[in-house]
């Protein structure tokens, strides 16, 4: 690979301003120069010819009735014509050093697929500031903070298609995404290709692109309920990468905090003594829970320095916890029952 073409695919309904302002303008800065861009809107611009002039490398691809990403995304890897495959979203953009650090990545760590983390721009507004701190906090995401600050490298079997490279040749060894699921398409490429086809995904913090969050409550809590849905449904499928305890645990805290409620109705009713040992002990988690939020609280102050954005952090984190958790089993029954029809 001595000098490898990287095409560069953004699937979205419409040339926004993220892509006009941010995106774009970010990857004509690239110090790496050899790469196509593909973007897929629903339908052609009216100043797409001004675009193309400005930007050469640029090819706008209308996919009519066409708007599932992973669709659009399979059919610009059709267009595509550079060896290396790279997934982008519309509302992110890369650092300079981007595809530089990638090539370097590709020539010595001889892997086949890599991904990079997805931080906060600068221009964020209120609520992606707060969305953030949620997301790089380890009660907000567990051990999958790496996704949204850098961090170590490492090995992964699941990555967001937001800042996803893979070779060409592997890409179309798995026959594509599965566009029968959105969002979750890339958690089941990343199934795919590390238990099925043995592949490495290596994630390196080299690889930074600037990702916005969801810039209102209802959207980031939609978001979450749909992440909540189709990892329920994976988790009954069997998938290994998402078969693991820390996506259950926001349903379990869902569980406890019924059963919480129903015992310190019980307990207020019947006013039976004993209960009050019980009633310590089972406020235990919750007290913990308690604290970590504080602690959370804390640090989102410290990382913003405005104190509305961490006072905010909490009820946010606890919102998005509950729609996971939910969700996630009404995912898991709808997933068990067309696994079993499929069968």
């Amino acid at each position: 690979m001595k000098k490898p073409l990287f095409s560069i695919i953004i699937p979205t309904r419409q040339i926004n301003d993220f892509l006009l302002l941010e995106n774009l303008p970010a990857l004509n800065r690239q110090t790496w120069r050899n790469f196509e861009v593909i973007v897929l809107p629903n339908n052609l611009p009216l100043d797409y010819s001004t675009l193309l002039t400005c930007y050469p490398w640029l090819k706008i691809i209308p996919t009519g009735k066409i708007s599932r990403p992973a669709e659009k995304r399979d059919i610009g890897v059709e267009k595509a014509t550079g060896e290396i495959i790279v997934f982008i979203d519309d509302d992110a953009y890369p650092e300079k050093n981007w595809l530089k650090n990638a090539t370097y990545l590709f020539k010595t760590k001889r892997f086949s697929v890599l991904c990079g983390p997805g931080i906060l721009p600068a221009a964020a507004n209120f609520w992606e500031r707060v969305f953030d701190q949620i997301l790089v906090s380890w009660i907000g995401s567990g051990n999958y903070c790496y996704r949204f600050i850098p961090m170590k490298e490492r090995f992964v079997d699941d990555y967001p298609s937001m800042n996803f490279f893979i070779k060409k040749q592997v890409f179309k060894k798995l026959g594509g995404f599965n566009s029968d699921y959105w969002p979750g398409e890339d958690s089941k490429l990343c199934e795919d290709l590390v238990y099925k086809r043995k592949e490495k995904i290596l994630y390196s913090p080299k690889l930074v692109v600037y990702h916005h969050r969801r810039n209102n409550l209802i959207a980031y809590l939609k978001q979450h309920a749909n992440y909540g849905f189709h990892r329920g449904a994976f988790f009954a499928h069997g998938d290994r990468n998402s078969r693991r305890v820390s996506y259950l645990i926001p349903t379990l805290f869902i569980f406890y905090l019924f059963f919480f409620l129903l015992f310190i109705i019980y307990y207020l009713l019947f006013r039976i003594g004993f209960l009050t040992s019980y009633f310590l002990i089972l406020a235990f988690p919750l007290l913990i829970y308690s604290i970590l939020n504080f602690l959370l609280i804390i640090q989102s102050f410290v990382n913003t320095k405005k104190i509305i954005v961490s006072l905010v952090v909490f009820p946010v984190l606890f919102l998005t916890h509950l729609t996971y958790g939910i969700i996630f089993v009404k995912g898991f029954f709808v997933g068990k029952v067309k696994k079993n029809i499929y069968e």
